[in-house]
């Protein structure tokens, strides 16, 4: 998996629903629950999702609000992993 340039990394953030931001040399999206609960239970439907890929996103919980980091250690910086993680990761904020 190889570091996206700058021209595909735009490419590919059409395909992200909105909040996704590119920071540095990560994607990073905030989301935000009801409670602390909820912020948790989001984390529980992430974690099989990124073990089955071996792909693991940098994570931070606040209460109500989960900050999602992703990028490619490896690779250093951003991948089609990345986008392909945050398109999983958006699908399963919509679950309650």
């Amino acid at each position: 998996m190889a570091k996206l340039s700058e021209e595909e990394i735009k490419r590919r953030s059409k395909e992200l629903s909105e909040g996704w931001k590119i920071e540095g040399q990560k994607l990073k999206k905030e989301f935000k629950f009801t409670d602390f609960k909820a912020s948790v239970d989001f984390l529980k439907r992430i974690q099989p999702v990124a073990d089955s890929i071996n792909h693991h996103p940098d994570v931070c919980i606040y209460y109500n609000k989960v900050i999602i980091e992703l990028t490619t250690h490896d690779e250093g910086g951003i991948t089609n992993m990345d986008f392909d993680l945050a398109l999983k990761i958006d699908s399963l904020s919509k679950v309650s």
